[in-house]
């Protein structure tokens, strides 16, 4: 017959599960979960509706929607009266209010709880990878952090990428599964599977096989992935100014036994040969860059890749191409998430930057069930272009 634990008898502690928060701090990163799916869901819908219903908010979005291409100046004074409007509802504010809290607490919360158990999540963020056959990862920056990357505390993370040694486990085991899970933030759509969706981006390279794929910005090893999963037998490069994200990423390879090959480099001067890719892939990277850096990294992209090369772009979406409401929201992540170009960024045509450049057949479309988010831009090198050192 099994006993009961007498109640003045103190229990066995439990030993931790592997790789696992307290219970406190899962508890803690939970709540924020929940906070986001609130707040993301019913309240936000709640005040799209009462946006809408504004006979001047539904004038202005009628005009947003019309003009497909719009100046700056009226995208900005659109923008301006639909922003006053939003701000003035006691509805939006508490969903505002929400998301910046969230925002903030990923980080007052997961970093102690990730401290909370230290000496467990230390050992794994400083094991020591296991690469597949072939596998190279180069950590030597030959060339200063630019300003905006090492100035920016990045989506409010403290000290920006590299502020705690920890900020791997802080994703991987707080952040990431307890709250960016449930989508809602960002650009990101409620319920969203970004798994998924950079698999979907993958697919938009349009050629049946690829040989060698480059991904500027590549933070870790997701999106390079998902190009593996999609295009198995491609030769995989990404670069990213993060020490931390591509050892977690060329860690996360050798887990999978994929190739990989991994170097910190600044994108817009990658040392790659060239015409040496087939295939260019960026996912989520330009929203962090300044305009004339994108424009460089362009330039870099069309120099390595082949005559008839493709790039795959997928970013938020610019604000032509959704509502004004929504549009409100995405430039709001400028001030309110320490994200200093999104706004910038969503006034972008980049189609017209990378035929500027000199890329060929750039489109602009969604591939995501909302209607906006992923958001793909693409376009080709011409077959008779010359090498860089040629043409100049």
């Amino acid at each position: 017959m099994a006993t009961e634990t007498a109640a003045n008898e103190i229990p066995e502690p439990v030993a931790p599960a592997p790789f696992s928060l307290s219970q406190r701090g899962r508890a803690g990163m939970e709540i924020l979960g929940s906070m986001q799916k609130c707040s993301s869901g019913p309240i936000r819908s709640y005040a799209s509706e009462k946006f809408f219903a504004n006979p001047v908010a539904a004038k202005l979005n009628e005009e947003h929607v019309a003009d497909k291409k719009p100046a700056k100046e009226d995208l900005r004074r659109r923008l301006a009266k639909a922003k006053a409007i939003c701000e003035n509802d006691s509805i939006y504010r508490l969903e505002r209010f929400v998301q910046r809290y969230v925002a903030e607490e990923n980080y007052n919360r997961g970093i102690p709880a990730i401290e909370e158990r230290r000496s467990m999540f230390e050992a794994f963020v400083n094991s020591e990878a296991t690469p597949a056959e072939g596998s190279t990862l180069d950590l030597e920056l030959d060339a200063e952090e630019p300003k905006y990357w090492s100035a920016t505390e990045w989506h409010l993370e403290p000290g920006g990428w590299e502020g705690y040694d920890l900020y791997a486990a802080v994703f991987a085991f707080a952040i990431g599964p307890k709250v960016f899970a449930h989508g809602g933030y960002a650009a990101v759509g409620v319920g969203d599977n970004i798994r998924q969706q950079r698999v979907d981006v993958a697919r938009q390279l349009p050629k049946d096989s690829y040989e060698r794929v480059y991904e500027p910005g590549c933070g870790g090893f997701g999106t390079l992935n998902a190009v593996h999963t999609v295009f198995p037998d491609a030769e995989l490069h990404g670069s990213d100014l993060s020490p931390s994200l591509l050892k977690g990423g060329f860690k996360m390879a050798g887990a999978m036994n994929v190739p990989v090959h991994l170097s910190r480099r600044d994108s817009t001067q990658t040392g790659e040969a060239d015409d040496s890719y087939d295939g260019v892939i960026t996912y989520a990277l330009h929203h962090e860059m300044p305009p004339k850096v994108n424009r460089a990294i362009f330039e870099e992209m069309f120099r390595i890749l082949k005559p008839g090369g493709d790039i795959v772009i997928s970013d938020p979406p610019p604000f032509r191409a959704v509502n004004m409401f929504h549009a409100v929201l995405l430039d709001w992540d400028t001030d309110h998430r320490e994200e200093p170009f999104f706004t910038a960024t969503g006034e972008t045509v980049l189609e017209d930057v990378l035929e500027e450049v000199g890329f060929e057949a750039a489109e602009a479309y969604s591939i995501g069930e909302q209607g906006s988010y992923p958001w793909v831009t693409r376009a080709r090198k011409p077959l008779d272009s010359k090498p860089a050192h040629v043409a100049a």
